[in-house]
């Protein structure tokens, strides 16, 4: 009787396969490395993608690529190149086999390599799926390296508090992943200064920054006088901020705009009043002795 329900058994399993599980495994660890070998859904990479808004011009370096699928799915759908970073052999060699299927061995390379070490400072998107702890012991080398602009987009970890700009969940059978989109910040941190001419004279202006990652706030010191600036924002190496004075019974709005490159700042200013608008250009050059580094990251750019 035992033999005829184990024969019953097996013979069920045979006509109904268990569908719970995909065909790829749920994870592999080798636990000399940090990070389990945990396949991205092809969903998930694509809308990785999407919300990284690569395109041809873009270099990708995929840390952690595994079996190279964000690299090659990016080289083929957009016309990118694309880097990918593993310490394991026997993924860097699957990544290898993966792209010569896909015809794409010309703009990709993948390099065995421990992601703390390597060399990605070229890349304009950088993508993840590694663990939240690896995530935050890495922060400080991508705040260091990377050129602000640059799109970083991490599958299901975040950064803690360096904020995501962006938050979107691809909801999949067995469940919901998370993916998260950053744009690393200029370092805009300090003291600037600039003297603005007019009819009656100069103007000295002043302007102290305090930067936790892509958030700002500050005060602009006009001829000593000092005002809390508003609508702070700072997207990569783009700078926008307002600032509101009385001025000979005027209200005055100040909007300024620039691009950050260093110790320099040049942008554009629109002040309103009730009654008249104009727009001047400005100049800033910063104080490096007043720079405070974006966690660990001691490199101006």
């Amino acid at each position: 009787m035992k033999k005829t329900v184990i024969l019953f058994l097996f013979v069920l399993v045979l006509i109904f396969p268990f569908k719970g599980f995909s065909q790829e495994p749920d994870y592999l660890w080798d636990y000399q490395y940090d990070v389990p070998y945990v396949p991205t859904p092809h969903e998930v990479v694509q809308e990785m993608l999407k919300m990284a808004k690569v395109g041809k011009n873009d270099y990708l370096y995929d840390l952690g690529c595994g079996d190279g699928r964000i690299v090659i799915t990016a080289v083929k759908d957009t016309g990118c190149r694309g880097v990918g970073i593993d310490i394991d052999p026997q993924r860097i060699e699957e990544s290898k086999n993966n792209a010569a299927e896909a015809g794409v061995t010309d703009k990709v390379k993948f390099l065995q390599q421990d992601l703390f070490e390597a060399d990605f400072s070229k890349a304009t998107v950088l993508t993840l799926y590694l663990l939240q702890t690896v995530n935050l012991e890495l922060r400080p080398k991508i705040l260091r390296v990377l050129k602000p602009g640059t799109r970083v987009v991490s599958h299901d970890f975040s950064m803690k508090d360096w904020e995501a700009d962006k938050r979107t969940e691809v909801k999949l059978e067995r469940r919901s992943h998370s993916i998260y989109f950053w744009i690393v910040p200029a370092n805009v941190s300090g003291t600037w200064n600039w003297i603005s001419s007019k009819a009656s004279g100069k103007d000295q202006y002043v302007l102290k920054l305090e930067q936790q990652f892509q958030k700002i706030k500050g005060t602009l010191y006009i001829n000593g006088s000092g005002l809390s600036i508003a609508r702070g924002e700072l997207v990569g190496d783009k700078l926008q901020f307002t600032v509101g004075r009385m001025l000979e019974g005027q209200t005055v709005r100040m909007l300024f705009s620039a691009k950050v490159k260093g110790n320099s700042i040049q942008g554009s200013l629109r002040t309103e009043t009730d009654t008249a608008m104009k727009t001047s250009k400005w100049e800033a050059k910063r104080d490096p002795y007043t720079v405070v580094p974006i966690e660990g990251s001691d490199k101006l750019r």
